[in-house]
């Protein structure tokens, strides 16, 4: 099999043997589509030209012809000793995928529905770190994906906000008032400096924010009196950009100090004025 395409790379290294089969048939998939070949296992084979065949129908009969055995040859050169043997007597590339799919594809239905489950009943324990609970919904999305689940970027991030404890609940609120987009590092990001300001978990150090320092390493949890701000942490706000983030600082009673801190936008003074309205 010839490596010259660096895609090749994903038939020797995921072999079929049965349970893999969903990841096993995509990876089948984008070689065929790199090399313009996946027709074959859509198109039944033209009829064989007659003598009188023009060179146009003779060059069609050709190239399927030759994209079924390069299918064919990917296919059986990346499953199993035993599941070639049963494969190899078949003429066409499309009849060997259709017979694996009637071998492996209700496990994999049932496959499926079991990671399918996990991620839709996941509920976060009182207690438990946040990055824990994001990591653990995850490993259950790619589960799903393994066996032919498709969930886009923004389902997951609504799935998860979906499954955190009660102590989350003004965090998902504002997200959803504020109609916020995140992506999942940055949403755990978020939940992460959350969790840390409000003291949700006792070990504070353990929560390690993606791609960022732990700006709120020390941090001293000062209450303003009366749970108002100050007009000096208001135009703080205005000069940090007014992130969600800030305004929620402010709710809760954080004194200019720890803002200082904590604010994600940090030593950049040329933002523009408050970019989202009040968390109030």
């Amino acid at each position: 099999m010839s490596m010259g395409n660096p895609i090749m790379s994903l038939l020797p290294n995921n072999t079929l043997t049965g349970e893999n089969f969903p990841k096993w048939k995509s990876n089948i998939n984008i070689v065929l589509v790199s090399e313009n070949n996946r027709f074959v296992l859509t198109e039944e084979c033209p009829p064989v030209p007659p003598a009188n065949a023009t060179r146009a129908v003779r060059e069609l009969y050709d190239r399927w012809i030759a994209s079924n055995n390069k299918a064919k040859a990917y296919m059986l050169a990346s499953m199993s000793n035993a599941l070639r043997s049963k494969m190899e007597p078949k003429e066409c590339a499309f009849e060997i995928m259709e017979s694996l799919q009637e071998m492996f594809g209700q496990q994999s239905e049932q496959a499926r529905h079991e990671a399918t489950r996990k991620y839709t009943n996941a509920r976060m324990i009182l207690g438990t770190h946040v990055r824990y609970h994001v990591m653990q919904m995850t490993n259950y999305f790619s589960e799903a994906e393994m066996h032919g689940a498709v969930i886009d970027e923004s389902t997951q991030v609504s799935i998860i906000l979906n499954s955190l404890s009660s102590d989350f609940i003004p965090f998902t609120s504002n997200y959803i008032m504020n109609k916020l987009n995140y992506g999942m590092t940055q949403l755990l990001n978020e939940l992460q400096i959350f969790e840390a300001i409000l003291g949700l978990v006792k070990n504070k150090a353990e929560a390690n924010i993606v791609n960022k320092p732990n700006s709120s390493k020390g941090l001293k949890r000062k209450m303003a009196k009366g749970g108002k701000s100050s007009d000096k942490a208001e135009r703080l706000i205005a000069d940090k950009g007014g992130t969600i983030l800030a305004e929620l600082l402010l709710k809760i009673g954080l004194v200019e100090d720890d803002l200082l801190q904590l604010l994600p936008l940090g030593e950049n003074k040329n933002l523009p004025a408050a970019k989202y309205p009040p968390f109030r």
